[in-house]
């Protein structure tokens, strides 16, 4: 186990090992979008008080999901960094970001165009939806916050503890529709009763299309992740022969 953690936190072996996962990674990806949102698009009937509108949900939710999942990641990164000083885990960290801050902004979007036909309005300070934004600050806040700063260590630390501190804003978010009564529902209940009102044909293609975006999350960090070992290895042998093999 402290093997595989050692190998895990080397960038060569990553960059190695996360290339041979790429093409099967693309692979899963298209066939679960595409069975996903034909599925979604397709064959879900309409909703018998939301009507076609329900559909956005196979987007919203799936985009609202990996939100939630990036700034947990970023944090046991920083985490790691600040603990063990693993160089990947700070690349990891440092890519998570703007990919976190990229969902948390679609899932604001797209709750909006949900939200206004079936609220009557784009956007209230409601607790779900206000935390949501404070979580899209705090994307925009590590990311501004390793720009200002020059040294690439305390860059890291300075983040790392961001991304810590920041973590606490995830279970509010998760349970502002419990805690407090407001605009935004609360999770809906899904039965394997084919007459119940979120029957499997609903919510089958929802499981399908957030393992979709998560596969497409992992694909978009490994590369933002290669590219950054590139970048900071750039002066290594290893990289060096690497670019060396590349056709001009």
């Amino acid at each position: 186990m402290w093997l595989w953690f050692s190998k895990l936190g080397s960038p060569r072996w990553f960059y190695d090992l996360s290339g041979k996962w790429l093409p099967w990674l693309y692979g899963a990806m298209l066939v679960l979008g595409v069975t996903g949102l034909t599925w979604a698009l397709l064959f879900v009937p309409q909703d018998y008080q939301q009507g076609e509108t329900i559909r956005i949900m196979y987007v919203h939710v799936p985009v609202a999901s990996i939100s939630l999942a990036c700034f947990p990641l970023m944090a046991v990164a920083g985490a790691i960094t600040l603990v063990w000083k693993m160089k990947l885990a700070d690349m990891v960290a440092k890519c998570v970001a703007p990919i976190g801050a990229w969902f948390t902004g679609l899932a604001l979007a797209t709750g909006g165009i949900w939200g206004e036909p079936i609220w009557g309005t784009w956007w209230a300070w409601d607790a779900r939806l206000t935390s949501m934004l404070i979580q899209f600050f705090l994307f925009i806040g590590v990311i501004a916050l390793r720009s200002a700063i020059e040294s690439p260590d305390n860059a890291a630390k300075a983040c790392a503890v961001l991304a810590i501190v920041g973590a606490i804003n995830v279970p509010i978010i998760k349970y502002s529709v419990e805690w407090w009564n407001t605009l935004h529902q609360p999770a809906s209940r899904f039965s394997m009763d084919p007459v119940a009102p979120n029957p499997p044909e609903v919510w089958v293609p929802l499981v399908i299309m957030i393992c979709a975006v998560y596969v497409f999350f992992v694909i978009t960090l490994i590369l933002r992740t290669r590219n950054e070992i590139l970048v900071r290895e750039r002066r290594s042998q290893w990289v060096k022969d690497l670019v060396a093999k590349e056709p001009v």
